[in-house]
């Protein structure tokens, strides 16, 4: 491999000169000396050509406001056009998915076929009340209307839920994993959590062929003592996500799915996010999209697509997420004011994408599109990230690693009109055989095999 250092990436603020925005005097620039062209358009009640600069149809403040902006952001290039990215809801072609046999394995136990289910326990919800049918003694089942919570010490039970409430919930007290099936269900819960488990073990999420489901939360949680609820669909333990079914999860109190351990998406899955408050995923261990078609809307100030505490690995499917949150201003422990800008992905340790397709557009100020802290591996598959604001408190930027980058195949993409489209702390290393292109000031970088 070569290391191949983008010398770009340390250009400060580089414009080059073509009719641009910003270029008030139209001295191929966009510098002071545009601030004050623009003051003297002001004053004098002249307007030159290029003096709106923000195509608002006035001349004005604003207007010095966004030249500042421009200066201050590196500038934007107009010859550039950043890939059109929107939600994708068509078939993929996945082909037939490899189930772990190996018993050895450390992912053996993620496949729901790997496990005999001996129990199974209908619940069906209508309105305001729920029936539960075929539970055993090892199994209770309380209901409070449509709230549904379900305390466990059996092996091997499968929960299979069928119809809607507009106020109710399915909670879990259980020592063994446990199989959830979604069969239909259309559940909203103005209090919390749709779906709340409090089991530490694995939660085999089965998305029934055929189905669409939705499931959503409440503004406000009614909390628990000593239990967390961080989601519409919460678990202490492993989500694994399967079955060829749709489902959609919206989010206006906290994040859509949220789990203390991992996240596991498997081929044929449909899933769709919508979040105004949180993260689309939200995961500590780590986040892995083996598969699946994977849709996200996510519109938070200072939220994130997928933001894991540890390891994201993306291996197949297609992802698609849309943010349009901004920056949030927070305080730290100290006391100190700190800013949180909103992701399409982030981690807390390293990202690896092998394959599949990860599409990111972020279009609020401040926002980068992968946020990386330690090295981002990436080694196949296609990756297009696109970032359209611009800096308010931060410099928005496309890819963000803290430390290395690591190209060694597929296709890379990454383009940020206002700021960095690829922003390296470390090394970047680019393995033979790629051609690359890049425009002189850094906002656009594409790596091809």
């Amino acid at each position: 491999m070569k290391k191949f250092l983008l010398a770009v990436m340390a250009l400060a603020m580089g414009v080059s000169a073509h009719a641009m925005t910003g270029d008030v005097n139209g001295d191929g620039e966009v510098g002071i000396s545009d601030v004050n062209a623009l003051i003297d358009c002001i004053l004098s009640d002249t307007i030159t050509d290029g003096a709106d600069v923000d195509g608002d149809g006035e001349v004005g403040i604003s207007d010095v406001n966004a030249v500042i902006d421009i200066i201050l952001g590196g500038g934007v290039d107009d010859t550039i056009t950043p890939r059109d990215i929107e939600l994708d809801y068509s078939e993929l072609s996945e082909g037939t998915e490899v189930i772990q046999d190996d018993e050895d394995a450390l992912d053996y136990g993620d496949y729901v076929e790997n496990t005999t289910w001996s129990t199974t326990v209908r619940i069906t919800l209508d309105g305001e009340t729920a029936t539960v049918t075929g539970n055993p003694s090892s199994v209770i089942v309380s209901t409070d209307g449509a709230h549904v919570t379900v305390t466990s010490a059996a092996k091997r039970v499968r929960y299979i839920v069928t119809g809607s409430t507009s106020n109710g919930s399915l909670k879990f007290y259980s020592e063994r994993k446990f199989q959830l099936q979604l069969n239909g269900v259309d559940i909203t819960n103005p209090h919390g959590a749709a779906v709340n488990n409090q089991c530490g073990k694995s939660l085999y999420l089965v998305v029934n062929e055929g189905t669409v489901n939705t499931l959503r939360d409440g503004e406000n949680y009614a909390m628990v003592e000593g239990e967390d609820q961080k989601a519409t669909l919460f678990s202490e333990g492993q989500v694994l996500v399967s079955g060829k079914g749709q489902l959609n999860i919206y989010s206006v109190g906290r994040n859509c799915m949220a789990s203390d351990d991992y996240v596991f998406v498997r081929p044929g899955t449909k899933l769709y996010f919508n979040s105004s408050s949180g993260h689309g995923i939200k995961a500590k261990d780590y986040v892995h999209i083996k598969g699946g078609v994977i849709n996200m809307e996510i519109a938070a100030d200072g939220a994130k697509g997928i933001n894991c505490d540890s390891l994201v690995y993306i291996t197949g499917g297609r992802t698609t997420i849309i943010n349009t949150g901004t920056s949030r201003a927070e305080v730290d422990e100290t006391g100190n004011p700190v800013t949180t800008g909103a992701a399409g992905v982030k981690s807390d340790y390293n990202i690896t994408m092998t394959g599949g397709t990860l599409n990111v557009k972020c279009t609020g100020d401040d926002a980068k599109g992968i946020n990386v802290a330690q090295p981002l591996l990436f080694t196949g598959g296609t990756l297009n990230v696109v970032v359209t604001g611009k800096q308010v408190s931060v410099a928005p930027k496309g890819v963000k690693c803290d430390t290395d980058c690591m190209i060694q195949g597929g296709s890379f993409y990454s383009c940020a009109p206002n700021g960095k489209a690829l922003d390296v702390d470390g090394t970047l290393t680019i393995a033979d055989g790629y051609t690359i292109l890049t425009n002189d000031d850094a906002r656009l970088v594409e790596v091809i095999y």
